[in-house]
């Protein structure tokens, strides 16, 4: 068994956001699967919240959206409180989307109550911006404010005692966001979760956090939470933005996490898995590109591949099995994954995600002077992180604006999906 998590405390906590496919596969017997697992494996080794797993990984993601509807068990339900977290995410996205078909009412309420059962922290159902494009005859960024606020301050005054919610922010621009910080920010919860179009602009969430933190709206919090990402450069800047929280706060337990469903949707979806931490130099630091996944795609159709050998790519599950484990299919007029396939595909993608999420924060903590394979707006922004909480001087910190919105400006620029 390998722990993914020991070396990583002051790491932020990336959140693997499982599927409900996945999350029931692995509470599954044996004759409930249309084919035998492979090498010998049970259900229950797939699971990577518990310690007798493949691979042990405590934290993970699970949406209101899939968790309410659950009529089986799952490593959600039927996991040891003691030995692991879960985050509920609210399923506003799903809402807007049209994967929840029933009114917002009555969702929140089941949504609530779900996370009370099941998770550790949880969100209140929020409309997210992306509605306002997504339906743009439904929704406005007043309606998007005010359906939240009002599901928010529902969730604050229905919740059992002991039980943990974050604010959900949102904004699909600085102006919006702004608008939506003065109406959230006086409700007082266990913490803020940070998602819309400016999620990852730090040059902006840095600044608007410390003055919450100053002005008493924050002052309070323990736990920060980025719906949806899964970039290695974000997860660096996400652990400077936690160690200089605790530092600044002297709150040692406060929590960073941030969450893709990577592993999960676009793994299952298209075949493509992550076969480590993209590295590159420019000049005496690493290139502006590196700090990303490398990636391959596996053949969608049968017959394409030699089944019988073995699996090209290493991790716990990958080491074990052959090609055919995963890929059973000999036609090419059917897919080459089934779904065993296809969640074991997931189990050894989210385990190659986290291993190069780690490598992206050791070789930061090298802090090599010469030759640095980080990226020198990752460099740069860290430092300018804990600069600005340390010493207040934001002058310095605006001077590295562009560098502290290189991931923020790459979303908007490429059009990527965030994942949730």
């Amino acid at each position: 068994m390998v722990a993914l998590h020991q070396r990583a405390n002051d790491y932020a906590r990336f959140l693997p956001a499982i599927n409900g496919n996945f999350a029931r596969f692995t509470r599954k017997s044996a004759s409930t699967h249309k084919r035998p697992l492979p090498a010998g494996l049970t259900a229950e080794q797939f699971d990577f919240l518990d310690p007798g797993g493949l691979f042990y990984y405590p934290w993970a993601l699970y949406t209101a959206a899939e968790g309410v509807n659950d009529t089986q068990p799952t490593m959600v339900s039927h996991r040891d409180r003691r030995t692991s977290f879960v985050l509920g995410d609210s399923g506003g996205y799903s809402l807007i989307s049209g994967s929840v078909k029933e009114s917002i009412d009555t969702f929140r309420e089941r949504s609530l109550r779900w996370i009370e059962t099941n998770c550790d922290v949880g969100l209140p159902v929020d409309v997210p911006t992306r509605a306002i494009d997504a339906q743009p005859d439904a929704w406005t960024f007043r309606k998007c404010l005010d359906a939240t606020l009002h599901n928010t301050d529902y969730a604050v005054a229905d919740a059992c005692a002991g039980t943990h919610l974050l604010a959900v922010y949102q904004g699909r621009n600085h102006r919006e966001a702004r608008d939506w910080i003065a109406e959230m920010k006086t409700r007082r919860m266990w913490g803020i979760a940070l998602g819309g179009h400016t999620r990852l602009d730090f040059w902006f969430w840095c600044k608007a956090i410390k003055v919450l933190i100053d002005d008493g709206f924050l002052d309070h919090i323990r736990h920060i939470h980025v719906l949806g990402t899964t970039e290695p450069g974000v997860a660096v800047l996400l652990t400077a933005l936690k160690r200089a929280l605790r530092s600044y706060l002297k709150r040692d337990d406060l929590e960073v996490t941030f969450d893709s469903s990577r592993a999960y949707r676009i793994t299952q979806a298209y075949g493509q898995v992550t076969l480590g931490l993209k590295l590159g130099m420019a000049g005496n630091s690493g290139a502006d590109n590196a700090f990303d996944f490398r990636s391959f795609t596996f053949p969608q159709q049968g017959g394409k591949v030699n089944r019988a050998a073995q699996f090209p790519f290493d991790s716990p599950l990958g080491r074990l099995c052959t090609i055919g484990d995963l890929m059973p299919a000999v036609s090419p007029a059917v897919p080459a994954f089934d779904a065993v396939g296809s969640n074991l595909l997931s189990h050894h993608e989210t385990y190659m995600e986290l291993s190069a999420i780690e490598q992206a924060n050791l070789l930061c903590d090298m802090d090599q002077k010469q030759g640095s394979l980080v990226p020198w707006h990752i460099q740069e922004g860290v430092r300018a992180i804990h600069h600005l909480f340390q010493t207040g001087d934001a002058i310095h910190f605006n001077h590295r604006k562009a560098l502290l919105q290189h991931y923020n400006k790459g979303s908007l620029e490429s059009g990527f999906d965030d994942f949730r």
